[in-house]
């Protein structure tokens, strides 16, 4: 099998206009990019559309980390709970907006006698 120069240009070619399989997050149309923080676990960023629901997020995180939805609370940047029925749009995030994970504790009360 022999190399031609023109099918040596064409591979180059080729190779140049390939385009990722997956695009980098928040740059497709209509995406926005969120960042999930928490404490014990590392920052994980999703690329969505401002008119979906926050619960596929919510589950995504939830379910990569092994954590009970029922058992974590999502919080926007100005300290509002976020609902799994809301959109982006509704609370009003935007592209690079950040919501923290607080994990509700129950109980841990002191009674202390004097």
């Amino acid at each position: 099998m022999s190399s031609t120069p023109a099918a040596a240009d064409t591979a180059e070619t080729d190779q140049a206009d390939l385009k990722p399989v997956k695009a980098e997050p928040g740059t497709g149309p209509g995406l926005i990019t969120i960042t999930v923080t928490s404490q014990t676990f590392a920052d994980v960023y999703f690329a969505i559309k401002p008119r979906v629901k926050l619960r596929r997020v919510m589950d995504l995180y939830c379910g990569k980390h092994s954590l009970d939805p029922k058992t974590v609370k999502f919080i926007d940047d100005d300290g509002r709970f976020v609902r799994s029925e809301q959109t982006p749009e509704e609370v009003g995030l935007q592209d690079g907006s950040t919501i923290s994970l607080a994990i509700d504790q129950q109980g841990g009360a002191c009674i202390c006698e004097n």
